[in-house]
């Protein structure tokens, strides 16, 4: 007979509050519960008063869905290739500030990696992003596209390098050499993986330019110089970091 009052106590609450609380008087939601919870069968979510929700399927997820009124479940996509890291953060930037270079020539010596960024080196400033490690296995990839515009030295070569500096070192670095007449452009590409990096909160990546051979006129990077060919839209740079990471 005691058991019998509990229940119809329980759902005389029930009915009355519209809330259950276990641990908690003061519960926040239909039900809330204050400390671990054990789930011995399926958890279904957009059931209704006629239907069952759904408990998922196999390589499901349960997903939070900010967008609906009920969370949903979503299939799990690991990267091709990666064996069994899939996308941890994805993140693009772009920049139309660029930078430009003129005579004397630079440097032509070759790049060592690990190097802190010196003054040579042209920070093209919407590159600059930053990401982060959780897991001490991991691939950093870094795609960067940018457009290199001469002017004013007629028919001669005109030498450069753009690198990618991860906390100021450089990481990766690709140089290059623009032949053609006056105003002549070229699309420049640096890609770049990085593998296990050190598990840390926000780490600062950028890119950077430095001039080699200019053999006189003006050298541009993300940026036009020569205006009748060019405009700063379409010789923008675009960096882009991803982060694999076990699932």
């Amino acid at each position: 007979m005691k058991k019998i009052i509990i229940i119809k106590s329980l759902f005389f609450a029930v009915w009355a509050t519209a809330q259950v609380g276990v641990n908690t008087p003061n519960p926040v939601n239909m039900l809330d519960v204050n400390g671990d919870l054990n789930v011995r069968r399926e958890i279904r979510t957009g059931g209704t008063n006629l239907l069952r929700g759904s408990a998922g399927s196999a390589g499901t997820i349960f997903h939070n869905n900010s967008e609906l009124n009920v969370n949903d479940w979503k299939n799990i996509k690991i990267a091709d290739g990666q064996g069994s890291m899939s996308v941890f953060s994805l993140n693009t930037v772009a920049d139309q500030t660029g930078a430009s270079f003129s005579t004397p020539n630079g440097s032509t010596s070759p790049y060592s990696e690990g190097t802190t960024i010196t003054s040579e080196w042209t920070v093209l400033p919407g590159t600059v992003d930053t990401f982060s490690i959780t897991n001490a296995v991991n691939k950093v990839a870094f795609t960067f596209q940018t457009t290199a515009q001469k002017t004013g030295n007629s028919n001669a070569s005109t030498g450069f390098a753009c690198g990618i500096f991860v906390d100021n070192s450089l990481r990766a670095v690709r140089t290059d050499v623009l032949i053609g007449s006056e105003g002549s452009y070229k699309i420049f590409n640096l890609n770049a993986t990085l593998t296990n990096l050190t598990p840390k909160n926000n780490y600062n990546v950028k890119v950077a330019c430095t001039k080699r051979n200019l053999n006189s006129g003006t050298l541009g990077i993300g940026r036009a110089v020569n205006t009748e060919y060019l405009n700063n839209e379409m010789s923008q740079s675009v960096l882009t970091t991803s982060v694999l990471q076990p699932y």
